[in-house]
């Protein structure tokens, strides 16, 4: 049996597909055995993978296309969100994006992942970073959830079911993120092999099939692996299981990778003289 140990920033919903191939032993019968590091942000997990921590990581994108634009070993391999399950909330003194101005935004990373959405998400309300606001390193949703409770912060992007939770809290939900943007992605680094792979991938692809026509059950594994109520795992399961959610050939929309690839550039975390980063950064021949 192979050993996988695979990053990610926290128990997310957005890692299903994971929890799922490990559960209904589709990993197993590929000769797999896959565990979770949780490295609590997004920068944290591209480090992890880039210095040989970690085998294989799910988790945004940009840090390993980033990495592959300067000729690193970093590779996106498959995408596995598309729509991000987020909602922008906020404390309850604050009812509009405008309240925000001067606030503090929680964020798992300054320069991956919920950083370039909400940013883009405000620029939509016509608040522009860092004139109208800073953004305040608190980690994942989970403990961005607890800056919220704490009122260490204004407001943040919050994953599915943290948001309805928030909701039923009596915190502000400003409303869910909108635009297609590639939020999670099977990246690879450098203890890569094609024998593990490319199967690991196939599992991952097996178990997305079989939680799309499984959603109770789905829920079910989903609570289990983070002490969340069932009526919110079942709830954030069938949000994750709607169209355009998870890209159905683990393939990323054009679309949602050219958003991912507009914020690198804007926020100058590659060169604008660049070659085109989807080439360099993208190989989903692992995928068969």
């Amino acid at each position: 049996m192979r050993e996988i140990t695979v990053g990610v920033v926290a128990p997310a919903y957005v890692n299903i597909p994971l929890w799922v191939a490990q559960q209904r032993g589709f990993l197993e019968r590929r000769g797999l055995r896959a565990t979770e590091r949780i490295l609590g942000t997004t920068h944290g997990v591209t480090n992890a993978l880039r210095d040989g921590e970690v085998d294989i990581a799910l988790t945004a994108p940009e840090g390993s296309i980033a990495d592959a634009v300067a000729g690193g070993p970093l590779r996106v391999v498959a995408g596995l969100i598309d729509r991000p399950p987020l909602s922008m909330i906020a404390l309850p003194r604050h009812r509009t994006f405008g309240d925000l101005r001067g606030g503090r935004i929680g964020t798992s990373s300054l320069t991956e992942g919920t950083r370039h959405v909400a940013e883009r998400m405000l620029a939509a309300h016509g608040l522009a970073y860092p004139a109208d606001y800073d953004f305040a390193l608190e980690g994942s949703h989970v403990e961005r959830w607890k800056a919220l409770q704490a009122g260490t912060i204004d407001a943040a992007l919050q994953m599915i079911p943290y948001d309805y939770m928030a909701a039923d809290a009596d915190f502000t939900d400003l409303g869910p993120v909108t635009e297609d943007f590639a939020l999670n992605a099977a990246c690879i680094g450098p203890l890569a092999e094609r024998a593990w792979v490319a199967p690991f991938l196939r599992a991952l692809s097996e178990a997305v099939e079989w939680f799309r026509g499984n959603v109770g059950k789905s829920a079910g594994i989903a609570a289990a692996r983070t002490s969340i109520e069932p009526r919110y795992a079942l709830r954030a399961c069938g949000a994750l299981a709607a169209d355009g959610v998870i890209p159905r050939d683990l393939r990323s929309w054009a679309g949602a990778l050219a958003a991912v690839i507009d914020a690198l550039r804007s926020s100058g975390l590659i060169p604008p003289e660049a070659p085109d980063p989807a080439a360099a950064a993208l190989d989903y021949s692992y995928l068969g």
